[in-house]
């Protein structure tokens, strides 16, 4: 009886991670220790998609299911590879071999042993998403229209100059988007909050330099 549960939805991941062959684990390793843990989890699934040719979100499902398992200072990944191998390998109901199951666990071992980043990263979004709504990405469009008048009481022309603002945010949804119509006056105010938002970053990084790798 396996001592683990690998859920379902983590089980593509876990063959794409059986069915690696060493060259595509080196890369996989060199990847995890050269990690950004400040790179979002669509980022590195896509890393993962073009370095290793596989499904990245697959992978990453997986990679990710690993950070609860692996933390703390007595986490053996010895036998947590053992333990998730022969999970997977009763849960899957795959049929692979005794060969198959131990290549598995070295390959999981192999991860496991090199796992830091993705647990940092993983921890990074933790404190991210605290809030119920985050930042993604936004962009700003500017027009003009032009107004239409009567001719016979036409005496000069009248133009609208027209902000829209899009922002891209997450919360329980993956992706949602906001179109806000701000006027010059907005903008000015924006402008200088965010100005205010960048003196009050600089300066932290500047009061913690050296002693805190900021992110």
């Amino acid at each position: 009886m396996a001592e683990i549960m690998v859920p379902e939805q983590v089980f593509p991941g876990f063959k794409i991670i059986n069915e690696f062959n060493d060259s595509q684990l080196g890369s996989l390793v060199d990847y995890l220790n050269s990690l950004d843990i400040g790179k979002l989890y669509g980022d590195i699934a896509k890393d993962l998609s073009n370095l290793l040719k596989i499904d990245g979100d697959d992978l990453l499902r997986a990679l990710l299911s690993f950070t609860g398992l692996s933390s703390g200072e007595n986490a053996d990944v010895a036998v947590l590879s053992k333990n998730l191998a022969e999970s997977y390998k009763e849960f899957s109901r795959v049929g692979i071999n005794t060969k198959e199951t131990n290549k598995l666990k070295a390959n999981l071992l192999q991860i496991l042993s090199n796992f830091e980043k993705i647990r940092l990263i993983d921890k990074v979004r933790e404190y991210k998403v605290e809030n119920s709504n985050n930042f993604r990405d936004f962009k700003l469009l500017t027009d003009i229209r032009f107004m239409q008048v009567d001719e016979a009481s036409k005496s000069e022309n009248y133009g609208i100059i027209l902000h829209k603002f899009y922002i891209e945010y997450q919360n329980f949804i993956p992706r949602n988007e906001l179109h806000l119509h701000v006027g010059i006056e907005d903008l000015i105010e924006l402008k200088a909050e965010i100005e205010k938002a960048i003196e009050r970053d600089k300066m932290l990084r500047e009061s913690f330099a050296g002693d805190i790798r900021l992110i």
